[in-house]
């Protein structure tokens, strides 16, 4: 996959953000158009001043990222890239939106590890334990979390838990995991060398032919589910992934919808108990106040179907100690043309 360069080279196209593009402090740059634009430092979100950026040099920026890609934005004016150094971009042009907008968001300055995020306050030690406990255990966990709440943080110190002698087979819309060992197998979902990119699914299905001891996908958002759910049920124990959700109980219904968007796709309450059998431990961190932490643990135990309830438990509960949760799990709706 081709990459348009690193974000220090941007700065003769953004005038007037010198100093943020050179700020590692900075996570995360929000142009919402000529002169309008915020920052993310320290998990808050913050105006900038910028009455030098213009309609016109936003339009040369947006050109100057795409081109490296072999793209036009007046032909294709929704992008995402990544580049040199990782950051990603995403990139709006008109018609698709009033005015060019550009969001920036950079990439870490240090992966820590889990010992890291229990010292931080961002990881509770019980819940450390438990998803060491699942991964030794040969048992998969979902992270679940809303966008920049720190999924990928904390995905990246999980890996790091599991046994430095097997095979990882990691798979990303865009590669920003790090992991730091040898026999480990990367792909990236959007390289194509003709008109059809390669599928977040089609990487999936191919990972199981390179052996993995455990597969790391860094994020569910469709129908790659159902064959990664059918992976994590045939072997491959010790998996991770993460989705989008509001709450850790929302998190397994949005997996079970995912799954249902393959055009293969099980009855919806087959692939519930696909679920439950796939995933043993969800994790949901969430960001408040500027801080990104781990706010919740689910043991997943099963699903009641006549109820469309999820069958759950905090980690360590004692037998017995299950609970339904309150999140109700029904097929989704038919969508009518």
């Amino acid at each position: 996959m081709k990459r348009a360069s690193g974000v220090g080279h941007l700065t003769p196209f953004l005038p007037g953000l010198e100093t943020l593009l050179g700020d590692s402090e900075i996570s995360e740059i929000m142009i919402n158009g000529p002169g309008n634009v915020w920052v993310e430092r320290a998990g808050r979100l913050e105006p900038y001043d910028a009455p030098g950026l213009t309609a016109a040099w936003l339009h040369r920026a947006a050109i100057h990222i795409a081109r490296p890609l072999g793209l036009d934005p007046a032909a294709r004016p929704i992008l995402d890239a990544r580049l040199e150094d990782g950051s990603r971009v995403a990139i709006c042009t008109p018609p698709a939106a009033p005015e060019v907008a550009i969001t920036i968001r950079r990439f870490g300055g240090r992966a820590f590890t889990a010992e890291d995020l229990v010292r931080l306050g961002s990881l509770p030690e019980d819940m450390l334990e438990a998803a060491r406990s699942t991964l030794a255990s040969r048992q998969n966990i979902l992270v679940s979390g809303g966008t920049g709440s720190g999924k990928t943080t904390l995905l990246n110190a999980l890996i790091e838990l599991l046994p430095q002698d097997e095979r990882i087979v990691a798979i990303e819309d865009t590669l920003e995991l790090r992991i730091d060992r040898a026999n480990c197998l990367r792909f990236e979902a959007g390289a194509t060398l003709s008109e059809t990119p390669v599928e977040i699914r089609d990487l999936v299905r191919h990972a199981l032919r390179h052996r993995p001891d455990h597969i790391v996908v860094g994020e569910v958002r469709g129908g790659e589910a159902a064959d990664l759910l059918q992976a994590l049920n045939t072997g491959h124990g010790g998996s991770l992934t993460t989705i989008h959700a509001n709450n850790a109980r929302s998190a397994l219904s949005r997996l079970a919808s995912c799954a249902m968007q393959a055009g293969d796709a099980l009855p919806w309450e087959v692939t519930c108990r696909g679920v439950v059998d796939g995933i043993s431990l969800v994790l949901h961190v969430a960001r408040r106040g500027g801080r990104r932490f781990v706010e919740d643990a689910l043991v997943v135990c099963g699903y009641d179907a006549p109820t469309g309830h999820w069958i759950t438990a905090p980690p360590g509960a004692e037998p017995g100690k299950q609970r339904e949760s309150s999140t109700h799990s029904h097929p989704p709706k038919e969508v009518k043309a």
